[in-house]
Formats: structure tokens, sequence, C-alpha cells
């Protein structure tokens, strides 16, 4: 019967993976592990790294910082109303690409993840503090204000999962997965209605209603939070498994990859509401 309930569980495992790759791959790859290490995976072991990367985050703030007056102004220009420097943004958008790179070299190759996932953290770092620099300085409130908010969130969610009050299973996942697809389907709809001249007025409208802004950048936020209950179930089955200790970077990545995530679309949610209230 044990044997029965673990096949079951290994196919259901399968059937959610393509889903988990697509919102966060190191934690698709650790779903599909099925090895016994020695020394294994504990959960402090993955809770320090996680610790370590997310810290290495405001080391890559830090850096931008010390190293922005370095960059060259050789080629600038000013797009509506911004003064750009090209070579500063060619550098960001070369660091967004190894930012999006890192977690998919990852899942490939986790004796890496060690070092893609410091250097994601570093790159995610420097590219926000970018772009608080870029859009003002009055944006370090609410990036405050957004780290609480953050850190309540995370506490709040291994709170819910440590009562179990929501089962993580195939049809929770699932669910997830279909309300991302949807999202993002919706979204290239209102891309191409906004491109649309007879269209354009009414999405126009939904973009500047403040109703519509804050309910969108609720759910956004509230999806974020369950994928972390489902971030924290594939680690208790890490270290539950006895995963070989070189897993526990990737698991770190994974993890430290959610919280980003989550801060990003809280800060974003702030700065959305502080516009709508100034203006």
């Amino acid at each position: 019967m044990a044997k029965e309930e673990q096949t079951k569980a290994k196919v259901t495992s399968k059937l959610e993976r393509f889903g988990l790759f697509l919102i966060n791959p190191m934690v698709a790859k650790l779903d599909k592990v099925d090895e016994k290490g020695d020394p294994a995976t504990t959960q402090g072991g993955i809770v320090k790294k996680a610790v370590f990367l997310l810290a290495l985050t405001i080391v890559g703030v830090v850096l931008y910082f010390l190293t922005k007056d370095l960059i060259p102004t050789t080629y600038m220009t000013t797009v509506e109303g911004y003064t750009i420097n090209m070579i500063e943004v060619g550098i960001i958008v070369g660091l967004l690409i190894l930012g999006v790179l890192a977690p998919i070299i990852s899942f490939k190759f986790v004796g890496a993840s060690s070092v893609l996932g410091s250097l994601y953290s570093l790159i995610q770092g420097y590219v926000l503090a970018f772009l608080f620099q870029f859009f003002g300085k009055d944006y370090l409130y609410p990036c405050f204000i957004a780290l609480g908010m953050t850190i309540f969130i995370v506490l709040a969610m291994l709170f819910l999962y440590r009562l179990h009050w929501i089962k993580i299973e195939k049809k929770f996942t699932s669910m997830l997965i279909t309300i991302i697809v949807v999202g993002l389907l919706l979204s290239l709809m209102t891309v191409i209605l906004d491109c649309i001249p007879a269209t354009k007025e009414y999405v126009d409208f939904l973009y500047q209603n403040k109703v519509v802004v804050l309910l969108v950048g609720s759910i956004g936020i509230a999806i974020a939070s369950l994928f972390l209950l489902v971030d924290f179930e594939v680690i208790h089955h890490c270290v539950e498994s006895q995963l070989p200790k070189k897993y526990e970077w990737l698991a770190a990545f994974a993890l430290s990859f959610s919280v980003i995530e989550i801060y990003v679309k809280v800060l974003n949610f702030i700065l959305k509401i502080t516009q709508k209230n100034e203006d």
C-alpha cells in the first residue's frame, strides 16, 4: 500500500513539473530529484544559504551606488523627460539577460547553483537600485515598507504551511498555474486592445482606475505568496527524502527567487498606490 502511494506521488509530481518550471525552474528541478546523499540536505542549511543570497541582494544595491559614477557618460539621451545614459542601460540589459539565464542554467547544472544564485542576487539588487535612482530618490521610503511587508508575508505563509491549513497537492498547484496562464493571456489581450484606436480609450481607463490597479496588484501578490507554499512543500520533501547536500544551494536559490519576486510585486503595488494618491 505504501509503495502504491509512493508511486502515485511520483506520477503527480511529474504531472506538475512543466507548470512549476514556468514559475520557478529550481523548484521544478528539486521536485524531480530522486536520490539520497550523505551528508543530506537540512532545513537549517537551506535557510542559512537563502538568507545569504538575500543579503547579497542588498550588497548588489550598495554595489550600484558605489560604481554608478564610474560609468562613462559619453552617450546621453533624453526620453519623455528622463535623461538616460545609454552605456548604463546597456549594462542593465546585459545583467537582466544574465539574471534570466541564471535560474535556467541552475536547473540543468545543480553544482553551479551556488555561484549562479549569488550572481542572480547581486544582479537583482543592482538592477533594483538602478530603477530607484532612475525614477527618483523618494522611492526609499516605499522600499522599506515593501521590505517589512515582504517579511510579514513570508512569515505568514510559513505559519500557514506549518499549521497545514492549506493542502499543497496537485489541484492546488494546478489552480495557481491556471490563474497565472489566464493572467498572462489577459495581459496580452490588454496590450493588443491598447494598440487599437477604438478600444484604447477603455484600456486607458482601466489602467487609470484605482480600484482595478489595487485589485490586480493584490491578486499578483496573493498568487506569488501562495507559490511560496509550494516552495516550502518541495523543500520539506527534499529534507525528508535526504537529498544530497549539494541541493541545499538550489533550494536556497529557489526560495530567495520567490521572496525577491514577492518583494518586487509588493514594491510595485505600493508605488502604484502612492502614484495614484499623488495624482
